[in-house]
């Protein structure tokens, strides 16, 4: 038996991209009363394969979860407009009541994703870091012009808007990322990086902060990672290491660091390592056929070794 972690981070769901919903809705029902802090989806639209629109099933997992913080890791925000994003964002943020957690980030390299929405690429980041400050500017205004280089609008108004202010995490491990969210963001999601890198990167993102004149303390350091799990060795490796492999073109040799699978003590002991880190957050991205049992799974044997959270997502 693993030791319990005193002081664990938050343990996150984030749904795979499409999951049939005899799968899905006891999966997120389990997160729910079982322990998880908060369910999460994933955006794509040009994949390959198929994925549930971001927003569409944002707003339908408030409907069905009462206490976990609901997310997005992450959501492209540079190939939406930024006036309809926060105006879908505050509408899920309402209908959970206010448990809405919106992480943003650039997406994956793949230039269709923002020809469809007429967006060079190339243009992305500085349009994320625009618009992060513009959706801020409509949640909490009464009114917002706003006359930027990538956006223009006069006397915009959206309701109802967030009763509190709601987090907005960065995601991604690259200079550039560090940066906005040390400047720009209430978080920090990182992701492809072990416990090692996860603290490096969470350094630059202090550094950054410190260098904009933040204080530091308030922002939440959360890795997002790639999981399986089983109740026998060799188990959840079978089911990862060719997800792993299709998706980024190397195994568990190289990323298994970055992951998270195996039984459940071996979970406990993965998620102890990014605590020691300094993570107060972890969010799986779970691998399988079986969502609602390996969810089953996690709530029964692997949260109740995780001890009293250091902290909620804010």
């Amino acid at each position: 038996m693993a030791v319990t972690i005193a002081g664990a981070p938050g343990l996150g769901l984030v749904l795979p991209p499409s999951v049939p919903p005899g799968q899905l809705w006891p999966a997120v029902e389990t997160a729910d009363r079982g322990g998880f802090d908060s369910v999460w989806v994933t955006d794509r639209t040009i994949a390959g394969t198929p994925w549930l629109e971001a927003h569409t099933l944002l707003g339908a997992v408030a409907a069905r979860t009462e206490r976990v913080r609901i997310g997005t890791s992450v959501l492209c925000i540079a190939r939406r407009n930024p006036v309809l994003t926060a105006h879908a964002l505050a509408t899920a943020d309402h209908l959970s009541g206010g448990r809405l957690v919106a992480g943003v980030g650039l997406g994956g390299l793949e230039p269709a994703e923002y020809a469809i929405a007429g967006v060079p690429i190339a243009s992305r980041g500085a349009l994320t870091d625009e618009y992060l400050g513009l959706v801020r500017r409509l949640w909490q205004e009464e009114s917002v012009d706003h006359h930027g280089p990538g956006f223009r609008c006069e006397g915009i108004s959206i309701a109802p808007r967030p009763a509190a202010p709601v987090p907005l995490w960065i995601g991604g491990n690259s200079p550039a990322a560090y940066r906005r969210a040390g400047r720009l963001g209430d978080g920090w999601i990182s992701v492809f990086a072990g416990p090692d890198g996860f603290r490096d990167g969470w350094e630059q993102v202090l550094a950054q902060a410190e260098a904009a004149g933040r204080d530091p303390q308030p922002l939440t350091p959360a890795v997002h990672l790639f999981a399986a799990i089983g109740t026998r060795p060799g188990q959840a490796e079978a089911v990862l290491e060719p997800a792993v492999r299709a998706l980024l073109g190397a195994g568990l040799d190289q990323y298994g660091d970055a992951c998270l699978y195996g039984t459940p003590d071996r979970w406990t002991d993965t998620i102890g390592r990014f605590a020691e880190a300094g993570a107060r957050q972890i969010n799986v991205l779970l691998f399988g056929d079986g969502l609602a049992r390996d969810t089953e799974t996690i709530a029964l044997e692997v949260i109740p070794q995780l001890g009293p959270r250091t902290a909620t997502p804010a």
